[in-house]
């Protein structure tokens, strides 16, 4: 169903600054049905959020740069009229990348996947739709990695029972290093959920979620249940945890974040916790191996219920957004502190509304929380920043600057999701098949001193006999080894390896139009 043109809102308004001038709780476009969907911090200490502005159909989202105090430096509206681009999470790094994932509707009337680099300017450096026709697809999260590439958890909507959660791996130039699918071995999952993704001490990744489980007295009853998938670091399925497996009736729920304690011994995972009519914020505690120590329930009794985001301050407290609530309506959502066994040390009052989105540490050990509100049929963005006591943040008086990674002023103005490169196909499964006119073998794999590529060309039309293509070498932390360029014609290579480091490796063969086949081999 095609989404109906409106036009773009121009983005002219500064915030309101609400209550006394001292507090800090901005507003942003509160005429224009504005709504948050992610805030991060700046390299600058700015704060940066991606939502959308204008009606519920519009197309279009924005991403806004505000100062420290949460006044606003520039906006870009994000996406074109006629097709619809949501910008779900955005993540930055220090070299003021920031990379946006979420979903566009440019290829087909289904979504499909997008990701979205965009530089230290504000201007786009490059993006890619991952295209699966006829399907419902997209990006739900986004983090920046230490090689300064990203990685991405992908939603398919290929088949319920399988290649629901996905992760892809991207370098920090844009090519896909992987692109894995993980289907659990355990037959009573059904639509399994990634909701976030983090990077764990080894450097592997960690999916939080939520899956249905069949009921083990009931067959084809499906109950909701935190679902956690750990992988090495380069996307390889490790464990799998299903909590309250077995279990049957309501017991259960849904992970929405984890944070790793400063220890970095216990994943700390803010999940939704379900009893029979009842849902409860609470925390759960979660081994390295992914054992679940514990659940502490942080209130009880509520119909509705809810921890967000729960994140370390120091090494026994965790400041988290938390809501309940016996209906929709009377959700009320606070700022708070809690202990590791789920205690509430502190709470402040945010808002009485369903609408509480996400909050972040930064730099001047404060928090800042967004939440919206929906009143009057349109919805409302808020930003407040609180200290580590809970206490409403002052406004800075003294100047920062702001963007001193680009040369120039940045201008607000308009990102598209024209000119984006196209990956087909979501899962690793979908490179290299046979008969597809693009494949390699590597060999001896484990090698010491020299790999032999041999590439098998099925299609003459296709293959890389007919055009000029690449062999690329990346490492498991996505660091481009060395770049090989392959003759017309040539069907076998040899690699040397001898000075490379023992480890696993990721060699990505490649056209002037795509990606043909990846391979990963290991030196020892």
């Amino acid at each position: 169903m095609l989404i109906r043109k409106l036009l773009i809102l121009l983005l002219t308004v500064q915030p309101i600054v609400l209550m006394s001038q001292s507090r800090w709780t901005n507003i942003y476009y509160p005429n224009e049905d504005t709504y948050g969907s992610f805030l991060a911090e700046s390299y600058d200490h700015g704060l940066l959020f991606v939502g959308k502005h204008g009606h519920n159909a519009v197309p279009f989202n924005w991403l806004i740069k505000t100062d420290i105090n949460g006044q606003i430096l520039w906006n870009k509206t994000i996406g074109i009229i006629d097709y619809t681009l949501v910008l779900l999470h955005i993540s930055t790094n220090k070299r003021g990348s920031i990379y946006g994932a979420g979903a566009t509707n440019y290829l087909d009337e289904f979504v499909d996947p997008i990701i979205i680099k965009i530089d230290s300017c504000g201007e786009k450096e490059w993006c890619k739709i991952i295209y699966n026709p006829g399907s419902l697809n997209y990006a739900t999260q986004v983090i920046s990695t230490q090689d300064n590439g990203c990685a991405v958890l992908l939603y398919s909507g290929l088949n319920i029972s399988e290649d629901r959660v996905c992760l892809a791996r991207f370098s920090s130039d844009g090519e896909l290093l992987w692109n894995n699918c993980y289907n659990s071995i355990d037959t009573s999952i059904a639509n399994p959920w990634g909701q976030s993704v983090i990077q764990t001490p080894d450097r592997g990744f960690l999916i939080s979620g939520h899956c249905g489980y069949e009921d083990p007295n009931q067959p084809n009853l499906f109950w909701s249940k935190p679902y956690f998938i750990k992988t090495d670091s380069i996307g390889s399925f490790e464990w799998e945890t299903i909590v309250y497996e077995n279990v049957g009736g309501e017991n259960g729920g849904s992970a929405w974040s984890t944070s790793i304690n400063p220890s970095r011994l216990y994943y700390y995972s803010s999940i939704s916790h379900y009893y029979p009519g009842a849902k409860s914020p609470a925390l759960l505690k979660m081994d390295l191996l992914g054992n679940i120590v514990d659940i502490y329930d942080i209130v009880t009794g509520y119909t509705y219920g809810g921890l967000t985001y729960a994140t370390f301050i120091n090494d026994s407290i965790l400041a988290c957004g938390v809501g309940w609530g016996n209906t929709e309506d009377d959700i009320i959502n606070y700022a708070a502190l809690i202990d590791t066994s789920g205690i509430i040390i502190d709470s402040k009052f945010l808002i009485q509304d369903i609408y509480t989105i996400h909050m972040d540490t930064v730099f001047d050990e404060k928090l800042v929380y967004m939440y919206n509100t929906f009143q009057n049929n349109q919805f409302d963005v808020y930003l407040t920043k609180l200290n580590y006591e809970l206490e409403d943040d002052t406004f800075y008086t003294f100047p920062f600057q702001y963007d001193t990674l680009c040369p120039y002023p940045i201008a607000s103005d308009t990102i598209s999701q024209e000119g984006c490169d196209i990956i087909v196909g979501i899962g690793e499964e979908e490179m290299g098949r046979e008969g597809d006119g693009g494949r390699m073998e590597l060999y001896p794999n484990p090698a010491t001193d020299q790999i032999n590529c041999r590439l098998q060309i099925a299609s003459p039309a296709y293959g890389v006999a007919d055009c000029r293509s690449s062999l690329l070498i990346y490492d498991m932390f996505g660091r481009k080894q060395e770049e090989i360029q392959i003759p017309k014609g040539q069907k076998e290579i040899q690699i040397d390896v001898s000075a490379y480091p023992q480890g696993i490796y990721i060699a990505v063969l490649q056209s002037e139009q795509e990606i043909l086949d990846r391979k990963k081999f290991v030196v020892q």
